[in-house]
């Protein structure tokens, strides 16, 4: 599929989807159903600039071309998790067919007691990111949005740049060492994606990003923060939501996805400190360890942060989840797994009961 027919197709989804995108951000709509075909390749290949531009055009137009999602398609310069560790000196391995992976520069925290704020122009996984977007916007014309690279929490990044162990037994141990750390890394994080949102262009960016329901109409910043499975609430309350309220503060709201269960710290989420929607898994297909559903309600009953789950594929399951996870105070955006087949039945399915719970 050519440009042209790409950008057609995506003006046409726009008209279609907008609003109730808007009227979802603005409360006024309790729910939205999603699925997303899926290119792995966007994810396993992506070692150069033309890879990531070729394999995310792929999947834009599968997505564009899909009707049964109420979300719209955007680009990503995916080059990793380690984008923002790798400018603190970690080494990034590239594998053939695999995410490049990272490896750690610090056996413990006291080691990176001196550790100075890098020179982030000079680094080349950075730069890399930088070059893909302007790719994006060239060979696209800017007509296409375009989401920040994958955006890896500063606690993440730390246990990238320092052995996750020892950093973690570190912040108890050296607290000032780790909060010095983890504060370099947010100004890194809100450097570097001003930078990516300055190349992207004004009113071009998909937003908040990685992972979420994003368009250029909407706000925010997407952060993965995966610790927050087996870290304690009091422990991420001091080492973690800190450095996520002040991205909230930077980029008008934070979306935070983690793997893993994390009931426990989505309970000590609040609205006010920036939050503006979560994403989680509640599927053995989309995750080891699925969260509850129900505790998912417990959690984020009338906080006014809207949930996005990933439910899987098996669509007799989800209906069942739903029963436990609708409340007339929670907004929820549902994943489902794709199934090319069956794509429209499993829409239709699920938006049925979610009228029907939410009394639609």
């Amino acid at each position: 599929m050519n440009i042209e027919v790409i950008v057609e197709k995506y003006q046409k989804r726009v008209a279609e989807r907008e609003n109730r995108l808007r009227e979802f951000a603005a409360g006024k709509r309790p729910f939205l159903v999603i699925q997303r075909p899926n290119n792995s390749q966007v994810w396993n290949n992506c070692s150069s600039v033309e890879l990531i531009m070729a394999n995310n055009l792929a999947l834009f137009a599968d997505k564009v071309n899909l009707d049964w999602t109420d979300e719209l398609p955007y680009l990503e310069p995916w080059a990793g998790v380690g984008v923002y560790a790798s400018a603190f000196g970690c080494e990034y391995l590239w594998r053939e067919n695999e995410a490049p992976a990272t490896h750690y520069r610090y056996l413990s925290l006291p080691e990176a007691e001196g550790i100075a704020y890098p020179d982030w122009q000079q680094n080349p996984i950075m730069q890399m990111v930088l070059d893909t977007i302007d790719l994006m916007n060239e060979r696209t014309g800017g007509r296409l949005p375009i989401a920040l690279t994958d955006t890896q929490s500063s606690f993440d990044t730390a246990t990238l740049i320092v052995d996750s162990t020892e950093f973690i037994t570190g912040c108890y141990e050296y607290p000032e060492t780790s909060k010095r750390l983890l504060g370099m890394i947010t100004d890194l994080i809100i450097e570097f994606s001003r930078e990516q949102l300055r190349r992207i262009g004004p009113g071009n960016a998909a937003k908040p990003g990685h992972i979420m329901v994003s368009a250029p109409f909407l706000s925010g910043i997407s952060v993965s923060d995966d610790n927050l499975s087996f870290c304690s609430p009091d422990f991420n309350a001091e080492f973690s939501m800190p450095y996520n309220h002040r991205l909230a503060e930077a980029f008008d709201g934070v979306y935070i996805h983690s793997c893993g269960v994390w009931a426990h710290t989505m309970a000590i989420l609040e609205r006010t400190r920036g939050v503006t929607g979560i994403d989680c898994a509640t599927s053995l297909d989309c995750d080891p360890s699925p969260n509850l559903p129900a505790a998912i309600r417990r959690a984020m009953c009338g906080k006014g942060i809207p949930v996005k789950i990933r439910v899987g594929s098996d669509v007799k399951s989800t209906l069942a989840q739903l029963e436990e996870l609708v409340s007339p105070d929670i907004q929820l955006i549902i994943e489902i797994g794709y199934d090319p087949v069956n794509a429209e039945t499993n829409y239709k399915q699920v938006v049925e009961k979610l009228n029907e719970l939410y009394r639609i």
